[in-house]
């Protein structure tokens, strides 16, 4: 019993390396870039021309952009975000 239980701790991967293996298949670098990547298109195509990039980075990872893309991408979500949260779950009776 107590080699099985060695066993199973030695095969389990820490929490970095797990991490790690999930931004490898979803082939993204970051936290953050795993989010992005799997926002709708409408939503990183508005990101994007928040953040006065091209139409092609709408379809792009964050990690195939440019690291002043990516300032850009983050820069435009920050000011979306804060702009926006007032707005958020209001009920519609608000916007009449």
């Amino acid at each position: 019993m107590a080699q099985a239980q060695k066993i199973e701790q030695s095969v389990a991967p820490s929490a970095q390396e797990s991490l790690a293996n999930i931004h490898a298949l979803f082939g993204s670098q970051s936290s953050a870039g795993l989010i992005y990547d799997n926002l709708p298109a409408n939503i990183r195509t508005t990101i994007c021309f928040t953040a006065r990039l091209t139409k092609e980075h709408a379809s792009m990872k964050l990690a195939d952009m440019d690291d002043f893309a990516i300032a850009k991408v983050q820069r435009a979500i920050n000011d979306l975000a804060d702009a926006l949260k007032p707005l958020a779950h209001r009920p519609l009776k608000d916007f009449k």
